[in-house]
């Protein structure tokens, strides 16, 4: 069964640029593998001034948010890569999630604040406010993986390679994420971090979406169709 979606159809013709541009989507899964592990170490940080380092506020509230936020965001990328371009998806997605982790050394603060003030523990309280934080970050990140294999998949045979291929190199990427993040990156400063990493993800998002400017541009101006 081949994929006949013209919505996700690469901006690519020869044989050996399909490659490239498989290699380059396969490159984005792993690149929003490593940032969305590095959001949830140092995500841990974040909350630790306000609610502490119990065990509950690491594994209960910021580890069990990020994995909710990452099922929700599996269900709407599956859903989503069928009705959009995928670049163009992909593109958007880095670029928000890129601001939104660039604005959280700003906003955390009172929004942890405001969550203090409502009188709940530090479960419920850390809970809420990993989900606030979070939760929105995590669920875009989590529509990449699923985007990436439709895109990869023109007919159903592949489908199997294409899922093992992008789940083990995204989460191979998460892992290299999480070992430089923990060992390294959490020594210095933690708004440095968060927006340098997020100017990263920014700029990877907006060099996908020029990218997909360009290729519309040249279509167009050779008279072929969208």
């Amino acid at each position: 069964m081949t994929n006949h979606d013209s919505t996700t159809t690469p901006p690519v013709e020869s044989a050996g640029s399909r490659r490239l541009a498989a290699a380059a989507m396969v490159f984005i899964a792993c690149a929003c593998g490593w940032f969305m592990m590095e959001l949830e170490i140092l995500g841990v940080r974040v909350l630790v001034p306000y609610f502490g380092s119990a065990v509950y506020v690491i594994t209960g509230s910021v580890i069990g948010v990020f994995l909710l936020s990452l099922s929700i965001g599996y269900l709407l990328g599956g859903w989503l890569s069928g009705k959009l371009n995928a670049w163009t998806l992909l593109g958007v997605v880095m670029i928000a999630v890129g601001v939104w982790q660039c604005g959280i050394p700003f906003f955390s603060e009172p929004v942890c604040n405001a969550i203090f003030d409502l009188g709940l523990d530090e479960k419920w309280g850390s809970l809420l406010a990993s989900l606030v934080l979070f939760g929105a970050p995590t669920v875009l990140l989590g529509t990449v993986s699923p985007t990436v294999m439709h895109w990869l998949t023109r007919q159903a045979s592949q489908s199997g390679f294409n899922a093992g291929l992008v789940m083990a190199t995204s989460t191979m990427s998460s892992f290299a994420g999480c070992v430089v993040t923990a060992f390294y990156l959490v020594l210095y400063s933690l708004r440095a971090t968060l927006c340098i990493s997020g100017m990263m993800l920014s700029g990877l998002g907006v060099i996908v979406l020029a990218g997909v400017m360009i290729w519309s541009r040249t279509k167009q101006g050779k008279g072929q169709p969208r």
